[in-house]
């Protein structure tokens, strides 16, 4: 039985911390297995087994083969779980109320390689603390560490914790419904930590759901920890205590592709081609940091566009110019849509061309001067700039169910192995040489996975009413605890960027028609996606070092603090 209390929260956390939950592993069937095993020995789940479901993920797309699985729980307002059968609580009527706040969390973590020989103990939390006793770790960790109040281990602050204690909030609820003016609804999803594969599929169960019982979601609350972060590391730079970190929102993340198509000449005679690599560099060399992709405000502003990976294609040693290469980047927003942000790419293509064509001829007449020749070696060569979907057009050509059969050839003959941005690229290079383009060219689209931004925007009576709430909660807590902040925007990415798209179907649509692999390597529940309008927000325990080897939870805030402020920020929900 789960126990809605200090102690059964720690334990809840500690037996959860031990399934090594890793990301694309079996351990993450494993860990949905203990979720649904333990909310299912509930009674009122056994008396309302409808509320309680296991949703496949994988689905829609080609998947990792693992067959994963999110788990959904639903406790519904105002009925005792021993006062109504499970026929008369699953009818809409039945319900007290429609409005329903989400709990979201996910129950992958990354790997141990960073633990080195506490690799395995890393999922012990307790034998995993007292070990650090041993080792030499930051300063600040080292006095976490001696304080007692905290507990290290891989998943206890991102985020098992932050899943026990809405799993013991839930079940205390499921206990007590007559006290709950908001319907909980419960969501736990693999993979948030890969391509977020179990949010983007678990989402049409989600929806499903809601469309059976007329459910309407109030507010989306994610049990993601509020993370330490020093003043040191903001903007101002003013240094000073750290503080944790509470959001009413999150960035999006894209990635868009430039694959650059050269053409092939020997080395010896290099003014007859056109080096795809110089192409490649080029685009760097105009993206990376991108100023006009600077995307945000004051203390909100995000990073600019970084550069994640610049190759060339060619496998093999040859005294040849590359004909093929490729560079993708990766680019945080809080208000840019795919389509403004394709534009601005072909831009980029286009002025790469330029600027590397220039050089050629700029070389090209300083060897003319000093060869003595009379005419340029340089060709005077015609570039062109193709996205992914006018490439696509033309592959199709005049038999679109020929080309599909084609493509999906091509892609059961990649390794299952691959990662999804290389079966992106092979796809596009494939398609190259299916249409016989040839360079100077770039082509440009996205590359897996797509985030959309989820703002509060205080357009809606919800928005508004979950930002107050949240204020007034840090509020509190600022007189409390103390050492607290309340921003805009989740700096990094998560799952909850899924609670709606904020922009207009056609924006999606760029992106998919974009996108090499589109509902195999990589796909969104577009209708659902776009039916959904739902304001988010951070409340669950606080923790530091996410990912590192000094991950830790802090006991105190995470045991007794958080679950007050949980249990305000529904009972504030409850209101009308």
């Amino acid at each position: 039985m789960i126990e809605y209390s200090r102690e059964g929260i720690l334990a809840l956390t500690r037996e959860l911390v031990r399934i090594p939950s890793v990301s694309h592993t079996s351990g993450e069937n494993r860990a949905a297995d203990l979720i649904h095993e333990m909310l299912a020995s509930e009674a009122y789940f056994q008396k309302n087994p409808d509320f309680l479901r296991v949703l496949p993920v994988e689905a829609g797309e080609g998947g990792s083969g693992l067959d994963r699985r999110a788990v959904l729980a639903f406790v519904a307002a105002g009925a005792g779980s021993g006062e109504a059968g499970s026929e008369e609580v699953r009818a809409v009527s039945g319900l007290a109320t429609t409005r329903t706040v989400i709990f979201n969390g996910h129950f992958d973590v990354v790997d141990t390689d960073v633990y080195g020989d506490l690799s395995e103990i890393a999922f012990d939390a307790g034998e995993c603390t007292k070990r650090m006793t041993e080792r030499d770790i930051p300063a600040e960790a080292r006095e976490d560490l001696e304080s007692g109040n905290w507990l290290f281990g891989r998943g206890v602050m991102d985020m098992k914790a932050g899943l026990a204690l809405h799993m013991a909030y839930l079940c205390h609820m499921a206990r007590h419904p007559e006290k709950l003016g908001v319907n909980l609804l419960f969501l736990a999803v693999p993979d948030e930590e890969g391509n977020s594969a179990g949010m983007r599929g678990a989402l049409p169960g989600l929806c499903a759901f809601a469309r059976e019982y007329g459910l309407d979601f109030a507010a989306a609350i994610s049990g993601e920890p509020a993370f330490w972060t020093s003043r040191s590391e903001q903007p101002d730079g003013q240094g000073g205590d750290p503080y944790r970190i509470f959001f009413t929102g999150t960035t999006g993340k894209i990635m868009p592709m430039f694959f650059c198509v050269g053409r092939e000449a020997h080395a010896g005679y290099s003014f007859d081609g056109v080096n795809a690599a110089a192409l490649a560099a080029q685009t760097v060399c105009l993206m990376d940091c991108h100023p006009g992709l600077i995307d945000g405000t004051g203390a909100d502003t995000l990073t600019p566009p970084v550069c994640l990976k610049m190759k060339d294609l060619r496998e093999t040693y040859s005294v040849t110019l590359p004909e093929r290469a490729v560079t993708y980047f990766n680019i945080l927003t809080v208000s840019r849509s795919p389509r403004e942000i394709l534009d601005v790419c072909r831009d980029v293509a286009e002025k790469s061309l330029a600027a590397t064509l220039e050089r050629i001829n700029e070389a090209g007449r300083r060897f003319q001067q000093l060869s003595g020749r009379t005419s340029s070696p340089v060709p005077q060569w015609e570039a062109r700039v193709f996205t992914v979907q006018e490439l696509m057009t033309r592959a199709r050509g005049r038999s679109a169910d020929e080309f599909a059969v084609q493509l999906r050839g091509f892609l059961a003959g990649l390794p299952s192995t691959m990662d999804e941005r290389e079966k992106g690229i092979a796809i596009v290079d494939w398609l190259v040489s299916l249409v016989n383009i040839k360079g100077p060219a770039i082509i440009v689209g996205f590359l897996p996975p797509y985030y959309p931004q989820r703002l509060n925007l205080r357009t809606t009576e919800k928005e508004r009413r979950l930002r107050a709430i949240m204020e007034e909660i840090c509020g509190e807590l600022s007189s409390s605890v103390g050492n607290v902040k309340l921003v805009e925007c989740f700096s990094g990415i998560m799952d909850l960027s899924f609670m709606g798209f904020q922009g207009d179907a056609q924006d999606l649509h760029s992106l998919a028609e974009n996108m090499p692999g589109w509902g195999t390597l990589f796909s969104l529940p577009m209708d659902d996606l776009l039916s959904l309008d739902v304001p988010i927000a951070n409340m669950g325990p606080s923790g530091k070092d996410a990912h590192k080897d000094t991950e830790r939870l802090e006991l105190d805030y995470s045991l007794d603090v958080a679950p007050r402020m949980l249990e305000k920020l529904i009972a504030r929900l409850s209101e009308h």
